[in-house]
């Protein structure tokens, strides 16, 4: 037996003599077995470079392997590989522990509250598995608590005792021994024939626990020669100057101290003095961590980026760079070092593809992600919830159920329009339809709709519904019951089918990640499901105890890839290819706390606590601040892969924007003379450096988008952005994706001239225009805005909600039925007393929510808070109305009056030119009307639930044209059907709502319902006659009042005249004619523009205001201040306003100012034969 270490610094030159020595075993014992010892994530490199340093390119004795695949090799060589297999997994272990942990709970008294954390499990395993590398078992650990004098220590030690010895004992039972695998291994070494005249070569490590030393011995022990090798400095008299955690070969010494305990003389020691790469990178690894400076002349690469993105973007353009500039390299010669890979790994795989460079990352994935674990966590949702919608419409896309996408977005739609939720799903056929219509609707949900959204949910119920008994028919179930359910639900939603066509579906494409992780997470779930059934077969488990187990089994399921070539740039971390070397490097990352990297947390165990176990004897591995003193060893490590060059970089920014701050060691690199001043990276393309970002076709082009930015914002462009433009507009393998990005140029916004054909079959199937007057405001308001939804008959996905709209339309549904109940009783409001009030309220009420709830059987706890606020707001309106009704003297003749529909009165019609004119419906909330001497005063009165008003500025730019048109179809009809002319008493909005009053202090009941009375808030607002006489019939208190009254808000002074500040609400007979006769003019304006096909995004601005605060269509019009105007229009006062209507009626036939005013390209809008939406 001979043992040698091999000990100098990295890049020395051992490994290279490992490989010899191993040739030389090859050539002078043939047939003997050689076992070369390496990390793991290290064994495919270095089987490689092993292979290409044999003279005949490969071998056949040698075993390169890590510590698991030893492990494996020598249980086959003795014939145990089927009792190996059939050991827990990592997984099942943890999910045991959690069994174990739930049984214990009650017992633990320090550890109860951390214990109940769904991530415990795994925390008490990574402890349970550093107490076995360390050779401590329950009984050390009491040992140690009768050692320690720190009493939360004691306590800490005894209840992880209790758990361990718990944990092991139901590992027994289970045919398992909880002994460290390394040990296991340990002991099956001497029985196996692979040690038999074996030579035992141990490369690239840098620390071992004392398990792994205890395999060590026993292979050296075994073998009939070992090497091993070790960083160290080549110098023996400064080797112990690295010991203590502050040393950066401190873990090295002691390696070799161990060895050298256990070995003493026979131990012999083999110093490499050689270096490798350039004097540079020789002069930083002798004596940059010692404090000295640069020795040489040459500087190593320094790169700071404006973000992450950048730097990568930096590190692919100059590894294009070096490929082509140099004839022998290889994309293999490359590796990119990182502290951890979550942080670059993503940037650096997208960056990469983009540039067409091939890479591979050595990091594993993880798959709570994935559709199959979405599914598994949702099906127990589905249970925890009842079915609630979220969740169910979660399960459904993960496309793992029978339904297509598209048949779920229509149940997806289907069940949120008519707010179908939890035990619902189970009805055995959905039939919901609207009974009170919204006012804005125009069609039903029809029954071939609900065919197919009924045959959707049940393809998907009859699968969830035996789940869903089962798993509610008990309080608890074992585990075994449970594994069966689940796997009968996968089966039946052929979830090895879907996942086998997708595995398929990804290698013809290409993409051999989605193609691994179909693969894996299928046999990951199918081997949770097979431990969960052995581990828990008799235990019961509750449904939040398995969501519990599920969640943190899928947090541990990872999935991992071979690398798809042997060509390829590695991305890697610097603790998983600390052993391995390239002829070119790139150390990326080195911001502070990310490289070298913040420790965080100490974990369960402290390291003052670790500290105290240490002088009781129990030694365990080193705690967060060693491994901060590490993180200097793992700097050097990175630093001494390059074996030609290095090149170091930094971000100034993360993804999210935020500011990152250089390592320190970046400062030390340069105060030394390793590093110079950084190359800066910018956030955008610089002038004269557009030569350096052209390397791909495809990439290149993606770049051109920002140019085309810069070009816009008239920033010259270089002729080389057009030289690629017009190289690819000229290659038909390339011209689509310039057509892709060059898309910022021609995109834009505009709506074209509609072809009168069209105009014609969208507004003029029958010869002329039809619809209310609500859609020609929002043609003055914006011309696309109508066109979106009355030409293309764009609509937002309708929600079941209970909001202001809805509120609105329930209250005009009741003020209707009650106004027509007293219509045919022949009564007024004033009719009413108190009691009949509330009494006529409350059934009315009750009788239109039964009727418009969509769910018969179910009323809800929000049902029943609605009801009540929608109750309280229509007894308060009713009692307006009732006070409003005792005060005047017009009495209510129309309630819901109809005009341009059956039975109903005549519409408007409006002429616009060559037989074409433009019919106008609607329909009046309600009309009054008084006689004096002869002669009928009529008052239209519209309910509203908002804050709506009126002003002339308003009318002359058509924006609120409600109020004139209801005006002209009451005059119209009177004439008609009267043969003479009614005069206009008023035009107002009166509100139905319950706004809340403010108070400075409590007040009482009376004082607040005072208070409401007076604040103004529900005062009606519109046009009132100049006619005292009249406005005194309207409201008889209206000389009483000392302010503005609720009804008549028009104040008359002591000298028996009006106010001059309400002289802006008053109107003569006049200007009632000569705002009814405007409408009329800028209706026939409007539908002429319509006529025209013109729909320009336009929308006004009059003030501050503008449509687009609340419009549903601003994602499709994508309205841009840099391409886009708003139509802005000029603020008038009432009586400049009625003057320019005046004059417009006065002047030309041709357009009137106000559609001057709107613009040339103002879109009218025509979609007017789509639907009514009754005028409101």
């Amino acid at each position: 037996m001979s043992i040698t270490m091999y000990y100098g610094r990295a890049g020395s030159g051992k490994t290279r003599a490992v490989y010899e020595r191993i040739r030389q075993v090859i050539t002078e014992c043939p047939g003997d077995p050689i076992i070369l010892l390496v990390p793991e994530p290290a064994t495919y490199r270095v089987e490689r470079e092993l292979a290409e340093f044999m003279p005949q390119g490969g071998f056949t004795t040698v075993r390169v392997v890590g510590f698991g695949r030893l492990a494996y090799q020598v249980y086959q060589s003795i014939g145990n590989v089927k009792a190996q297999q059939q050991s827990i997994s990592q997984l099942g272990r943890t999910m045991l522990l959690s069994l174990v942990m739930k049984r214990k709970g009650a017992e633990l008294g320090l550890l109860s509250q951390a214990a109940k954390r769904p991530e415990f499990s795994s925390v008490l395993q990574g402890l349970f598995s550093e107490f076995r590398s360390f050779r401590i078992g329950p009984d050390e650990l009491e040992s140690g608590a009768q050692r320690v004098s720190n009493g939360v220590l004691q306590k800490k030690l005894r209840e992880l005792a209790l758990c361990m010895s718990a944990y092991e004992e139901e590992l027994q039972l289970h045919g398992q021994i909880d002994g460290d695998p390394i040990m296991d291994l340990v002991h099956a070494l001497p029985q196996s024939p692979l040690m038999e005249n074996c030579h035992v070569f141990v490369d690239g490590f840098h620390w071992f626990t004392p398990v792994h030393f205890e395999l060590l011995y026993m292979l050296f022990d075994l073998a009939v020669e070992s090497v091993i090798t070790v960083d160290l400095l080549a110098d023996p008299k400064r080797i112990l100057a690295n010991k203590g955690r502050h040393g950066i070969f401190n873990r090295s010494v002691e390696i070799l101290e161990n060895l050298h305990k256990e070995y003493g003389t026979k131990l012999s020691f083999q110093s490499f003095t050689g270096h490798r790469g350039t004097p540079v990178l020789q002069s930083l690894e002798e004596n940059f961590f010692h404090g000295k400076h640069n020795t040489t002349a040459e500087h190593i690469p320094l790169v700071s980026a404006y973000n992450r993105e950048r730097e990568a973007d930096w590190v692919a353009r100059d590894i294009l760079s070096y490929i082509e500039s140099s004839p022998n390299a290889r994309y293999r010669d490359i590796c990119i070092m990182l502290r951890e890979s979550e942080t670059y790994g993503d940037t650096l795989e997208k960056v990469f593809t983009r540039y067409g460079i091939p890479h591979f990352g050595d990091r594993q994935r993880p798959m709570n992600n994935h559709p199959l674990g979405e599914l598994m966590t949702d099906l127990l949702g589905v249970v925890k919830h009842s079915y609630s919608r979220d969740i169910m419409f979660r399960l459904l896309k993960t496309d793992l159920t029978p339904l297509t996408r598209e048949a779920v977005d229509e149940l997806e739609n289907y069940v949120l329009e008519f707010g179908i939720d939890h035990l619902q799903w189970e009805r055995d056929n959905w039939s919901y339809m609207r009974r009170v219509a919204e006012l804005s609707d125009e069609e039903q949900p029809d029954a071939l709709r609900n065919a197919r959204v009924n045959a959707s949910r049940q393809a998907i119920m009859d699968i969830l519904i035996p789940w869903f008994d089962f798993a509610t028919s008990s309080d608890a179930h074992t585990g075994a019951e449970w594994c069966k359910h689940i796997y009968r639900v996968l089966e039946e939603l052929q979830v090895p089918q879907r996942l086998y066509e997708w595995s398929l579906e990804a290698e013809r494409d290409g993409d051999l990640e989605s193609k691994a992780s179909h693969e894996q997470m299928y046999s990951a779930v199918i081997g949770f499901l097979d431990e969960m059934m052995v581990l828990t077969d008799t235990e019961t488990l509750t449904l939040d105890e398995m969501i519990a187990l599920l969640e943190e089994a899928l947090d541990n399921v990872h999935y991992s890839m071979i690398p798809p070539s042997l060509d390829h740039v590695a991305i890697t971390t610097i603790e998983r290819a600390y052993s391995q070397s390239w002829p070119r490097v790139y150390v990326m990352g080195l911001n502070q706390g990310v490289f070298p990297q913040n420790m965080g947390d100490e974990g369960l165990i402290k390291d003052r606590e670790r500290e105290a176990l240490a002088e009781a004897g129990i030694v365990l591995a080193e705690g967060a601040l060693p491994k901060a003193f590490n993180e200097n060893f793992l700097l050097y490590l990175a630093m001494t892969r390059a074996e030609q060059h290095l090149t170091i970089s930094y971000a100034g920014s993360n993804d999210e924007g935020e500011g990152l701050e250089s390592s320190l060691v970046i400062k030390r690199l340069q105060s030394l003379g390793f590093c110079t001043s950084p190359i800066e990276v910018p956030f955008t393309i610089q002038d004269g450096t557009e030569d350096e970002y052209l390397w791909r076709p495809y990439q290149s082009l993606s770049l051109l988008s920002e140019r085309w930015g810069a070009l816009f914002s008239g920033v010259s462009v270089s002729p080389l952005w057009w030289g690629l433009y017009n190289w690819a507009r000229h290659d038909g393998a390339y011209r689509p994706r310039l057509e892709d990005v060059s898309r910022g140029i021609r995109d834009n916004n505009d709506v074209p001239v509609i072809a009168p054909e069209l105009v014609t079959g969208l507004f003029l199937k029958r010869g002329y225009m039809s619809g209310s007057v609500t859609r020609l405001e929002k043609y003055r308001q914006c011309p696309f805005k109508f066109y979106a939804q009355y030409g293309l008959k764009l609509e937002p996905r309708k929600v079941r909600s209970f909001g202001a709209p809805e509120i609105g339309t329930f209250l005009h549904a009741n003020l209707e039925r009650l106004g027509t109940q007293l219509l045919s009783e022949h009564k007024q409001w004033r009719d009413l007393d108190e009691t009949a009030q509330q009494e006529l309220c409350a059934r009315v009420a009750a009788d239109i929510l039964e009727e418009n709830r969509y769910d018969e059987d179910e009323k809800t706890a929000y049902d029943k808070a609605i009801e009540e606020r929608v109750v309280r707001t229509l007894q308060k309106t009713v009692s307006r109305l009732v006070d409003w009704s005792s005060r005047s003297s017009f009495d209510t003749m129309y309630l819901e009056q109809d005009f341009g529909r059956p039975n109903g009165w005549d519409s408007i019609k409006v002429s616009l030119g060559e037989d074409c004119y433009l019919r106008l419906v609607g329909q009046i909330d309600r009309i009054d009307e008084y006689n004096r001497d002869g002669h009928t005063y009529g008052m239209v009165i519209d309910y509203k639930s908002g804050s709506t008003s009126v002003n002339a500025q308003e009318i002359y730019y058509g924006l609120k044209l409600q109020l004139m048109t209801y005006l002209l179809a009451l005059e119209s009809a009177y004439q008609k059907h009267h043969d003479q002319p009614m005069t206009p008493a008023a035009v107002v909005y009166t509100y139905v709502k319950n706004p809340r009053t403010p108070a400075g202090e409590p007040v009482s009941y009376e004082e607040a319902k005072a208070l409401a009375d007076t604040n103004g808030a529900l005062n009606n607002k519109g046009y009132f006659t100049d006619d005292i006489d009249m406005l005194e019939k309207m409201d008889k208190n209206l000389l009483t009042y000392k302010s503005k009254g609720p009804y008549v808000p028009v104040r008359i002074t002591g000298k028996g005249t009006i106010h001059s500040g309400d002289m802006k609400i008053v109107k003569s007979s006049g200007d009632f004619d000569i705002m009814c006769r405007y409408t009329e003019s800028i209706m026939a304006d409007t539908g002429s523009a319509i006529g025209k096909g013109e729909f320009p995004i336009a929308p006004y601005q009059l003030n501050k205001a503008i449509p687009c605060s609340y419009c549903d269509y601003k994602t499709v019009c994508r309205f841009d201040n840099e391409r886009n105007q708003y139509n802005y229009l000029s603020t008038l006062n009432e009586a400049n306003a009625l003057e320019k209507m005046r004059d417009a009626l006065n002047g030309s036939s041709g357009q009137t100012e106000a559609n001057a005013d709107f613009g040339e390209s103002s879109n009218t809008d025509s979609s007017m034969t789509g639907g009514d939406d009754n005028g409101r």
